[in-house]
């Protein structure tokens, strides 16, 4: 094997690993989420045709996103307005806070990983279809 068949031969490994490991946007699309905290069910659904999310934890709330690498940023997100349990509107208002500081994210084997600036992290699990509301 010559040292140029040789440099291309591991030129084309090297870049077959790195797109293995790089998120891809397009996966999220049309997918949907669950996530635990502190006993209250958060949702996180992509829409498949537009880059809008939509989820529920108490309220509902949708609100754009966008995608760049590995780097995830959600815009303003609108919610509705109903009251619920103490516990579970402490959580929606933490998840809404940590919605706006969410700077990366993986994406591998039906996980799905928001890390916020602040070094809190949020993982979800994929499901074929949202929880009705409780």
């Amino acid at each position: 094997m010559t040292f140029k068949t040789l440099a291309v031969a591991t030129s084309m490994l090297a870049l077959a690993a790195c797109g293995d490991s790089a998120p891809n946007a397009d996966a999220l699309r049309g997918a949907n989420f669950v996530a635990n905290q502190a006993g209250v069910t958060i949702t996180l659904a992509f829409d498949e045709n537009e880059m809008m999310a939509n989820g529920r934890v108490v309220n509902l709330y949708h609100g754009p996103y966008s995608i760049d690498g590995n780097k995830i940023q959600f815009g303003n997100m609108g919610a509705t307005m109903m009251m619920g349990p103490a516990n579970a509107m402490q959580v929606e208002q933490e998840y809404f806070q940590f919605l706006n500081t969410v700077e990366t994210y993986d994406f591998a084997n039906g996980t799905l990983t928001l890390h916020g600036a602040n070094g809190n992290d949020i993982t979800f699990t994929q499901v074929e279809q949202l929880p009705d509301a409780e």
